[in-house]
């Protein structure tokens, strides 16, 4: 009778360490599918296509219920969008402002949700962090260019807090240096100003996120050439301060025209082009770029329409002033 007990233990035990092993494979498989998922969505953006890309963000949060990854990259996508036709090319405008804020709200509640559980693997650590920190740090820009200070900085730091537990965890996630590089650079800048130094001196440096102009920008370099994910953003991140704040666009062009070449559809990177050259004082580049845009806006391309064609005939203007 014991040996007969002894021998269904040992079937159980086999049995469980089976059907562990048929999980994970199937585990790494959802991740996997969830990350190809994510990167075509993100394609479609920057060709351009953000209802397309949207779509692709609904039926992945339908797919993937419990992941935050839906939700947040259908707010990245409402972002790039806000970039169309925007006055202030780096600032995007305000009209999707309540529906990318719902979609953060949802994308941080399910990654509070991954880091609650008892039983989470490292990986699921790793991936609700970098969703927490990506959400504040959007929420921060956000934020910030509603003129809300405050609120903008207390999502910068949390945003740092959670990328800081992220990188100890895994210090190669480049994908997390993104943002976070963003934060450092642009937190510097104000940090510098004599503004930011009084803000400082009466909130106290632990009220307010960290900023460090060299740490942010080496960030951004690692995130542009090594982020699976974000690689596109954090060049784009590297041509918007160069040619907004360091004043080099001699250092932006490289990095722009290889955004422009790839995606030439998408109408951000045709115009930081015509902006670039123009502070080149390239006048053939910018004529060749202008007459690109204006071929498209001839053609009815999507977001290249009235707008673009003035912006294109402005530069074109400027152009002969060179």
């Amino acid at each position: 009778m014991r040996s007969g007990l002894i021998l269904i233990r040992i079937c159980v035990i086999a049995f469980l360490i089976l059907a562990s092993a048929r999980a994970l494979p199937a585990q790494s498989e959802g991740r996997a599918s969830l990350g190809k998922d994510v990167g075509e969505g993100l394609e479609l953006i920057f060709q351009g296509s953000y209802a397309e890309a949207a779509r692709r963000f609904d039926e992945l949060s339908r797919n993937h219920a419990a992941s935050p990854a839906g939700d947040f990259y259908h707010a990245v996508a409402l972002t790039w969008k806000s970039y169309v036709d925007a006055p202030k090319l780096d600032q995007g405008v305000r009209d999707h402002d309540n529906a990318i804020e719902a979609f953060l709200a949802s994308a941080i509640k399910k990654a509070e949700l991954i880091r609650a559980r008892a039983a989470k693997s490292k990986a699921e650590e790793i991936e609700a962090l970098y969703y927490l920190g990506s959400a504040y740090a959007l929420r921060s820009r956000l934020s910030l260019y509603q003129n809300h200070a405050i609120p903008a900085a207390r999502a910068a730091r949390a945003a740092q807090n959670h990328f800081a537990e992220l990188m100890k965890l895994d210090p190669d996630y480049a994908d997390a240096y993104f943002a976070s590089g963003n934060i450092y650079y642009q937190v510097g800048l104000l940090t510098d100003t004599s503004l930011g130094k009084l803000a400082t001196a009466v909130l106290g440096a632990k009220a307010l996120p960290a900023g460090d102009r060299e740490k942010g920008l080496q960030y951004l370099k690692i995130a542009a050439e090594r982020a699976p994910l974000v690689r596109v953003d954090a060049q784009l991140a590297l041509v918007e301060v160069y040619t907004f704040k360091e004043n080099r666009v001699d250092l932006a062009e490289p990095v722009a025209r290889k955004l422009y070449e790839k995606y030439p559809d998408n109408q951000t990177f045709a115009r930081y082009m015509m902006r670039i050259y123009q502070g080149l004082k390239n006048r053939a580049k910018l004529n060749e770029t202008c007459r690109r845009v204006l071929a498209r806006a001839k053609e009815n391309h999507p977001n290249f329409g009235t707008f673009m064609k003035a912006e294109a005939e402005r530069f074109m203007a400027a152009a002969r002033r060179l």
